[in-house]
């Protein structure tokens, strides 16, 4: 069958805007995947980071924690043992002394 020239153009025009749709039609999905990926995105960020928030805030409770523990078993053992704990400390000062001098 042959075709005339203005049923080519036409069928080529009809081509040429149908294309043109689909591009449309794929521009705007783009843009909402990417608009979905970046809320995903933030969501997730925003997770991430309160979860390294709340690890941060439970390391410092427990070094805290441990802290005021090994000062009450210091003071405990400097109480019960009072020459050894100046002894110690007279030991540090000669040797911090010492090293000062170099």
């Amino acid at each position: 069958m042959l075709q005339d020239g203005k049923t080519m153009k036409t069928a080529l025009a009809t081509d040429i805007e149908g294309l043109a749709a689909q591009f449309s039609e794929l521009r705007e999905d783009l843009a909402k995947l990417t608009h979905s990926v970046s809320a995903t995105a933030e969501r997730r960020g925003r997770r991430m980071a309160s979860d390294i928030s709340d690890g941060v805030g439970e390391a410092i409770h427990y070094v805290e924690r441990k802290g005021k523990g090994a000062e009450a078993e210091l003071e405990r053992s400097v109480a019960s043992h009072p020459l050894v704990a100046l002894g110690l400390a007279a030991a540090f000062g000669l040797a911090i002394g010492a090293m000062m001098r170099r």
